[in-house]
């Protein structure tokens, strides 16, 4: 393995404005030295220091550990919503509730690597001012810290290494759709409504009513005309028709209507898959809004595979003959279809997961729907 040291360098580059003024208030406002306590006291009263990276997402600030025997874990901590001064307590408990369930699934069923979790406060009440996990250290970044784009040497390596991950992640299936409230001791799970949306639902046609119904879809007219041209009054009934027509198509959307259905990470992609230098996979972090869903959900390429399928996209972007204009597109298709190659072959070699997620993967038109549903749709209980 090869690590060269954090590229955590988000917080520091942020220009001023809200994102900056609110990490920053945050900074001052936790009480890092009874985080230091608290962790000392659940390794044995073993001594730890803070080191200097500070880690920046939407949600959370994350901070390394250092123990005097020279073990490390990671502090994340959660900041309050943008332009609010705290959490809703009674749904970050859940939430977090849910992450774990989540990830201990994904360890007991799976081999994907998984940071360990090893304590947690779900309350802004606690001694550090601020609800928190405290997990294990990888040596790595998410591979969206070192590139947002994966470097061509380790592109067939990576995706045929997270192609394998999918895979796996495709055995890990519940019988309804929800989020996971508890795994019960016969093995079982307590199923829960995903923020936003509601549920659990018994069946994929269920998920897609509710989805016409509670999702915002689009943005705002004069939007959409100013980034739109001639072509407005074209978009603006199909935009407007969209939810109907989810409606009425619910019932025949699903390869698989009824359960059991697999496990969605919800932001699976290199912005949470954590690598070394050469960006082999360390871990797979970040199942604050994993719930299983129907096969369309989770047939999802990962975030540095997305695409705007042709069907979606403006005309003058292809040649006649459908081919696109733009080399970095034409890349992006040829990356999906290796993608879908190397899904298939772990489908294969697995030799019990079927070939459900690489029929879908290489399906127009469901792939048409899941970009619909995602760059259309707006769900904020489920933004991450």
């Amino acid at each position: 393995m090869v690590f060269s040291g954090y590229q955590w360098t988000y917080f520091t580059s942020l220009a001023p404005g809200k994102f900056r003024t609110r990490a920053e208030l945050f900074l001052t406002a936790v009480d890092w030295p009874a985080l230091l306590k608290y962790v000392a006291e659940k390794r044995y009263g073993i001594d730890c220091m803070l080191l200097p990276d500070i880690g920046l997402g939407y949600n959370h600030m994350v901070r390394i550990l250092e123990f005097a025997d020279d073990v490390r874990r990671v502090a994340r901590l959660r900041m309050p919503p943008l332009g609010k001064s705290e959490h809703d307590q009674s749904a970050l408990k859940i939430a977090m509730g849910c992450e774990i369930n989540a990830s201990s699934l994904v360890q007991q069923k799976t081999s994907i690597p998984t940071p360990q979790i090893h304590a947690f406060e779900v309350s802004s009440d606690c001694s550090v001012k601020a609800p928190f996990m405290v997990m294990d250290c990888l040596e790595g970044n998410v591979a969206m810290d070192l590139d947002i784009k994966i470097p061509t040497e380790y592109k067939e390596d990576f995706f045929k290494n997270l192609a394998k991950l999918h895979v796996q992640l495709s055995g890990v299936q519940l019988p309804r759709i929800g989020t996971v409230l508890s795994i019960n001791e016969d093995g079982t799970y307590l199923q829960g409504p995903i923020p936003g949306l509601g549920g659990p639902f018994d069946t994929a046609n269920q998920f897609f009513e509710a989805s016409a119904t509670n999702i915002e879809f689009g943005s705002p007219e004069e939007k959409i005309r100013a980034a739109s041209g001639q072509y407005a009054d074209e978009l603006l009934p199909s935009i407007s028709s969209f939810k109907e027509a989810i409606h009425r198509l619910a019932g025949r959307m699903s390869i698989r209507n009824h359960g059991p259905f697999p496990l969605c990470h919800g932001d699976f992609g290199h912005n949470n898959i954590v690598v070394d230098d050469h960006y082999h996979i360390l871990g797979v972090i970040d199942w604050e809004i994993a719930y299983a869903g129907p096969w369309e959900i989770f047939a999802d390429f990962p975030l540095t595979l997305s695409a705007v399928p042709r069907a979606m996209d403006a005309p003058w972007n292809y040649d006649e003959d459908g081919t696109p204009k733009n080399a970095s597109t034409l890349r992006q298709f040829a990356d999906r279809r290796d993608y879908v190659a190397f899904v298939r072959q772990a489908e294969e070699d697995s030799g019990g997961n079927g070939h459900t997620l690489s029929e879908v993967l290489e399906n127009p038109e469901k792939q048409q729907l899941i970009t619909a549903m995602s760059k259309r749709g707006k769900l904020d209980g489920m933004a991450s």
